[in-house]
């Protein structure tokens, strides 16, 4: 298991979720060029979100993580020059990009991987995890330093928590329902959300130490050390 200080906590808060999949796994088939949904233990099986930011605001979380992967090389010089950001995307408008994180169906031992946390305004469990983009609320993921099969280095987000503040749901959805708050229960782990939203953060990067890279399918199947 790799040091903690190669995880690094980011929280983006009050964003626009994009192509969440987040009731189930998916994986990508390539024959029909889609997703489709999968059993956790199935190849390429994995939980995922993406959200949207504006350019300026991707600018500093990109800084950052940059910053973070320069740091693991440090104590890790098997680690290949920076190369991108796993999962990232710029629009076509060139005014927002995506950023997608990412949780594998089975750890890298194969045994089958807990589904990331989904909880609502209240910091309860989602009801319906079936929610569109366009929805708004916020994303935990941990940053980690990995090389993909082109031997490519750079930062994978690997999903933790999603809270889904303002959920957009098709037909079938909870329309036809009223929001009634309720209190939230205490939850250590939970901390980095908040009831109301608040303006866009980062979290600073932890104090290194030594570890040891591996690739990126067999980080993103793992939970997250702590």
């Amino acid at each position: 298991m790799p040091d903690n200080a190669d995880f690094l906590k980011i929280v983006q808060k009050n964003v626009k979720l994009v192509y969440p999949k987040v009731n189930q796994t998916y994986r990508f088939n390539t024959g029909k060029q889609q997703s489709e949904p999968c059993a956790r233990s199935a190849s390429g099986a994995a939980w995922s979100i993406g959200w949207t930011v504006p350019v300026e605001e991707a600018r500093a979380l990109y800084g950052q993580l940059k910053a973070h992967y320069e740091a693991c090389r440090t104590r890790n010089p098997k680690l290949p020059a920076f190369t991108k950001i796993f999962g990232s995307k710029k629009a076509e408008d060139g005014k927002t990009v995506n950023f997608t994180a990412k949780r594998n169906g089975t750890k890298s031992d194969g045994t089958e991987n807990s589904a990331p946390k989904v909880i609502d305004g209240m910091k309860q469990p989602l009801a319906d995890l079936a929610f569109w983009s366009g929805s708004v609320g916020s994303v935990r993921a941990y940053a980690y330093p990995a090389v993909d099969p082109d031997g490519n280095g750079g930062i994978s987000l690997i999903l933790d928590t999603v809270q889904v503040i303002e959920p957009v749901y098709g037909d079938g959805g909870m329309d036809d329902f009223d929001e009634v708050a309720t209190a939230p229960k205490a939850a250590a782990d939970l901390d980095d959300f908040s009831p109301a939203p608040v303006a866009q953060s980062y979290t600073p990067a932890a104090a290194p130490s030594a570890a040891q890279a591996r690739p990126l399918n067999e980080v993103l199947g793992d939970d997250i050390p702590f």
